[in-house]
Parts: C-alpha cells; structure tokens; sequence
C-alpha cells in the first residue's frame, strides 16, 4: 500500500445536489481533511443520493468519485466500498439526521451508518443538526445510529443536548459540540468578470427566496407550520425594499438545478418574484457554493431562508437575518453569538418588515456582530480539525 495516500469516504456529501449548501458542506469539510493530510495524498470517495445537477468539484482536492447510495439494493457494493476507505466521515446532508423531512430519508441516513459498522468503518458524525426526533421510533432509529459512530460533532447546542440524552450514559461515541464546516467555506479571490459591478451609493440587500417555503413544503400545505403567508411575505419585502431609491435589492437563489426548475427551485421562485418587481435584479445563476459566498460577501444585508446562504453571510461579515423555518437556525446562530434570527413559525409580517429595516438601519454594526459570530464559529470547528488530524495520522500509521 502506499504509505502517502489515504482513501476517505464523504457520507451524504454532494457535488450532485440541486442545493449550494450541501455542496458548501463537502467542499468545506473537504478542505478541512485536505489541509490536516499535509503531503498525505487524499483520494475522496462521495457517497450520496443520486443527484442530477450539473455541478463538479473543485479542482483543488485531486481524486473525487461518486458513489450512489439511492438503493437498498446497491448495499453489497457499498459495503465494499466502505471497507476500501480507510477513514469515513458523515455530515447527513447538514440536517437530513432527523425525521422532519420523512421516514424514507432518515431511514437511508441512519441506515448507511449501520452499513459502515458493519463493514468496520465506524464514521464520525461531522458537525450537523442532530434531531429532532419526535416520537419513540425515530428516537429509536437516532439512538441506533449514534451508537454505531466513532465521534458525534454536534453543529449547535440543542443538537448536542438530544444527542446526549440519546446516548444516555454512554461513553461511546465520544459526543463533541462544535459549529457548521461551512463556516471556513473558501470564497474566490476575484470578482468573477460575469458578475454584476456593485452600484456605489445604495445599500445592497440580498434575499435568498426558499423555492421550497414558498411552495408550502413538499406537500403544498404549509409543512413547517409557518406563521406567515411565505410569498406575500417575501412581495412585502421586495417591494418596500425596491422602492427605497437608496437600496438596489437582489434575488440569490441558493437552491437550484441550472438544467432544470424543480419545485422546491429558488431560481423558479426568484424569477416569478422579479416579474412582479423589475426594479430588483436576479443574482447570477452561480456555478458552485464559492461563487454563491463570494456575491453573498458583497452584500450590505443579506435576507436567508437558505441556513447556508445565512452562513456564507455571517461567515463573511456581512450583515444578515436568517429567516428560520426549523429549529436548526436558532440553535447554530445563538450557539455562535449571533443574535439575529427571523422565526418564520412565530413572526407576524409587521413584525418581520420592522426588524428587516431595522437591520438594515443598524447594518455596520450588525457586520460587526457577524465578523464576532464567525470568528466563533471558527473557534468552535477546532475540536474538530483536531479529531481530523488524529484520525489521518493513526489511518496511516496502519499501512
């Protein structure tokens, strides 16, 4: 075997996904693992659902292959793929280790954990949501699925405190808090030449249109139990803003397929919003979650559905208001110091139109706040770093 090469598995990673933010995810966590290899050569293995975007991987990390982990009858050869690996991580997707999006995916997230045990890869559960878990079956399914792991990296502190009553009293596996791996997500060092120049003398606000809020969820009937009507919210928004002669307001879609327009599309849903309000202007259709931060980056105030979109704002010292529809959002922001998050489950459109303009007044000091909260957030991804480093050494201590 050679002695400077090490093959890592990547679960529920994408650079297939229609979603930036699975993608800010792996290439993130990517070059965490990459930077800790120091002359060790990294071959990357991806295993993930089957994805139908258009998007590839950065040059930077050499060897990248795709496993597709779809079917449950492909499981004979992803059990020997995993056992070809000689380290796996597992982020689940950012928050797909849950029951709130269905049975069917947290059963394929757990399941794949059991998979890799059994094939005596234990993985690390990478920094994510864990939960919730809302009734004694999928507590039952969390519980197995934690034990199956190495070490647990919790993203925010409710994760961690349901994955610490899960695991009881138990030693194994270790369970460590830290913060999301998109915060150390590289941004591009130009201004991409296809990119729109910055108008000098207006305010910039960017809004992430959720494809899949303004849809009603998957099943059109108001999902995540919103307080607010979605669209009408987000036309108050964009029209009150475009009509400030001082602001030039963008649409930044941060979920999207440029092949093709899904439902839960945020570019299908930016362009019917600009239809109605000319005077606001679509981002460009991105090529990958680096671009995405680097407009993000440029914004004065950005609006977030999207948590990634949020973080790619917060991780750039731009000034932002996370507009959360799960308990993911609050639990990572207040876990990282920041103390704006817009609860799309409680809020009333009055209220989400006065704390919008009132960030906006307050934005200087606000990017103050999101440097704090990222430089935190990078504080927090140490333990982290740390485990990677371990693990790379001891992995190759055994060849």
């Amino acid at each position: 075997m050679q002695k400077n090469k090490l093959t890592v598995g990547l679960f529920w990673h994408s650079f297939k996904s229609n979603n930036l933010g699975v993608m800010a995810l792996t290439d993130a966590n990517m070059g965490l693992i990459a930077d800790a290899a120091g002359d060790i050569e990294i071959d990357f293995v991806v295993f993930g659902s089957r994805g139908n975007a258009t998007f590839s991987p950065p040059d930077d990390y050499g060897r990248v292959r795709h496993i597709d982990v779809s079917s449950v009858l492909a499981v004979k050869s992803i059990f020997d793929e995993i056992r070809k690996c000689d380290l796996v991580y597992d982020i689940g997707g950012g928050d797909s280790f849950a029951d709130i999006y269905g049975w069917k995916r947290l059963s394929k997230v757990a399941g794949l954990k059991l998979v890799a045990a059994a094939a005596g890869r234990r993985p690390v559960l990478s920094p994510q949501t864990i939960g919730p878990f809302t009734s004694p079956s999928t507590r039952a399914v969390g519980k197995t699925a934690l034990r199956a792991c190495a070490d647990v990296f919790a993203r925010d502190r409710p994760s961690y405190e349901r994955a610490r009553k899960l695991l009881g009293n138990s030693s194994s596996p270790a369970l460590h808090l830290s913060s999301d791996v998109a915060f150390s997500l590289k941004r591009l060092e130009d201004w991409p030449s296809p990119f729109p120049e910055m108008q000098d003398g207006k305010k910039h606000v960017g809004i992430n249109v959720s494809g899949l809020l303004y849809e009603g969820g998957y099943a059109g009937d108001n999902q995540f139990g919103l307080s607010v009507n979605y669209p009408s919210l987000i036309d108050g928004l964009v029209g009150n803003l475009s009509s400030n002669a001082d602001v030039q307001c963008w649409l930044v879609p941060h979920v999207f397929n440029p092949a093709e327009e899904t439902m839960e599309s945020d570019l299908r849903a930016s362009r019917k919003v600009v239809e109605r309000f000319p005077q606001a202007r679509l981002a460009p259709v991105f090529d990958g979650p680096r671009e995405a931060k680097t407009f993000i980056s440029r914004m004065d105030l950005m609006l977030a559905a999207r948590m990634h979109a949020a973080i790619a704002a917060v991780s750039s010292g731009t000034a932002c208001v996370p507009m959360a529809y799960s308990v993911k959002f609050e639990g990572l922001f207040k876990s990282i110091g920041y103390p704006v998050v817009m609860d799309l489950k409680s809020v009333s459109d009055s209220d989400a139109m006065k704390l919008v303009m009132d960030c906006l007044a307050d934005s200087e000091a606000l990017k103050e706040k999101a440097r704090t909260a990222g430089a935190n957030a990078m504080t927090a991804l140490q333990p982290y770093r740390d485990k990677i480093a371990r693990d790379l050494a001891e992995a190759q201590s055994r060849r």
